[in-house]
């Protein structure tokens, strides 16, 4: 954003889910009184309980009381009723019973099964029932007449702990009801209607009210509580925003006068980087493209030690050997003529082993160099012809059966190259394909127009991570000895590449490797 697009000093409105609803004004007045009239219900609620369990305690030490005057007065009279079979009065004694207070039922029964019962009216549920034995004593001796039961009922209990609690409900509820509202007004008298008058002076300050304090409505005489610690915050952070909204006003004055300066002195840095910038990335281009080209040219120089070093080895080792032998003659060595052709022959084969390494060395180095390639038609079975009889003392060494195809198709390339690949695939046949090699060598026409060209061994093959690695320099996966007149697959792909067609391996069906280049037809 631009330097001078400050935002403006303008008020800012309140959005409207912040600001405090007028019709709500006894919010918190509301809940403090539904808090206090909750925890006051509660005790109240426990202390009814426990009045109530008291009232039914007495009611029940009532209710006993009813049974111990059965016991001790009506239980004589029955027995002696009972002793003199005086049933009217019998009946009489057991009304008596059955219209006592909390008397639900009333069952006698004799010696001789006779029963006498009377119920109340409105008995249902048994508070729980006596059974007392009648008997009637004569002359010291008890004589068991009958059994009396009775079963008390709770109606009264009930009517009383129902009466009781709807007189304790009463009071508490009328109680309460004047506490909440007393306490309602005390809440909105002392405290709401100040919160409101403060919510109300939040909600209207702005730039043009900054000057103005924040006042209560209370008499001088009142007694300095939190309000009035809450209003004298709210009036010095109306202070502090008065100051720095003039101090950043006087900041921005100062900044304008520097800004075209600034955007200016920006401007010029910025295009001077840029410049800069893009001076940089030419020059990174330039040095990456330098840093592939000599990493290429160290690799291959690379290659080039490590082949001389490898493939030249042998050779030298061999003519040292030989040359050792016939500088010996003179210091009484004596070998026979025979001997000593074998010597001399197998020196030049070596001469002639190091020449074939060097011209390999020499092809390597004017493929890398070569930019355009003159391609000319080849007679591709003749080419694999002269690599076999290359090969030939490696082949009679190996025991290998070396069998051509017929129908070879003609190709274009370069003839000393692609004997080359000819040699380096045949030699690698020779290598893995296996004790007493059998060897195929053909070339197939595809519909693409080229030739493929290739060697089939029946060997163990290679596993996939070999097959990855078949075409890198120096890799090596069975470590035995045998002649090397390449510069091994790397070259082979390169020199492929370089005759605008390519190289690869496939597993053959029947077990063994085919090792393949292809070279453009002559159509």
């Amino acid at each position: 954003m631009p330097l001078d697009a400050q935002p403006p000093l303008t008020t800012k409105k309140v959005p409207p889910e912040l600001l405090v609803s007028p019709r709500r004004p006894h919010r918190l007045g509301v809940r403090i009184v539904a808090m206090v009239l909750g925890s006051t219900l509660v005790f109240a609620l426990l202390i009814s309980a426990l009045q109530i369990y008291g009232a039914y305690q007495h009611a029940l030490r009532d209710t006993r009381h009813h049974l111990v005057d059965i016991e001790q007065n009506y239980l004589p009279l029955l027995a002696t009723a009972m002793w003199s079979v005086d049933e009217p009065r019998i009946d009489a004694l057991v009304t008596s019973i059955a219209k006592m207070e909390d008397v639900g039922r009333v069952l006698l029964q004799d010696d001789v099964g006779q029963r006498w019962e009377k119920t109340h009216p409105e008995f249902h549920t048994t508070l729980f029932n006596i059974d007392l034995p009648v008997y009637y004593e004569d002359n010291g001796e008890r004589f068991l007449l009958g059994q009396l039961e009775v079963a008390l009922t709770d109606n009264r209990i009930r009517a009383e702990l129902i009466k009781t609690a709807q007189s304790i409900a009463i009071t508490t509820l009328t109680s309460l009801l004047l506490s909440a509202i007393f306490v309602l007004f005390i809440i909105h008298w002392w405290i709401s209607r100040h919160l409101e008058k403060m919510a109300r002076y939040a909600q209207n300050l702005d730039l043009t009210t900054l000057e103005q304090p924040l006042v209560l409505e209370r008499s001088s005489t009142h007694i300095t509580d939190e309000l009035d610690l809450v209003a004298e915050a709210i009036n010095q952070m109306r202070i502090r925003i008065r100051d720095d909204l003039d101090n950043r006003t006087r900041l921005m004055d100062e900044l304008h006068l520097h800004r075209e300066k600034l955007e200016l002195l920006v401007a010029e840095r910025t295009h001077a980087l840029e410049e800069q910038t893009h001076a940089l990335e030419e020059k990174t281009i330039a040095l990456e493209q330098q840093s592939a080209a000599l990493l290429e040219q160290n690799y291959e120089l690379d290659a080039y030690a490590h082949t001389v070093a490898h493939d030249l080895k042998q050779p030298l080792t061999s003519m040292a050997a030989s040359a050792s032998l016939l500088s010996a003659l003179g210091i009484g060595i004596n070998l026979s003529e025979i001997k000593k052709r074998e010597l001399l022959l197998g020196l030049q084969k070596s001469a002639q082993k190091m020449q074939a390494i060097i011209d390999s060395l020499l092809l390597l180095a004017s493929l890398r160099k070569t930019e355009t390639i003159h391609l000319v038609p080849l007679n591709i079975r003749q080419i694999a012809e002269e690599a076999c009889n290359r090969l030939e003392s490696l082949i009679e060494q190996n025991h290998a059966q070396i069998e051509l195809t017929d129908n070879w198709p003609a190709a274009l390339g370069q003839g000393q190259w692609v004997e080359e690949v000819w040699v380096n695939y045949l030699s690698n046949a020779l290598k893995y394909g296996g004790p007493e090699p059998r060897i195929q060598l053909g070339a197939t026409a595809q519909d693409n127009g080229m030739v493929k060209c290739w060697v089939k061994d029946f060997g163990p093959g290679l596993n996939e991570q070999e097959q990855l690695q078949l075409f890198d320099l120096f890799v090596q996966f069975e470590q035995k000895s045998a002649d090397s007149h390449g510069l091994g697959l790397s070259i082979v792909k390169r020199i492929t590449r370089a005759l605008n067609g390519n190289v690869g391996y496939e597993k053959s069906a029947d077990g063994g490797s085919v090792f393949w280049f292809s070279l453009p037809g002559t159509r």
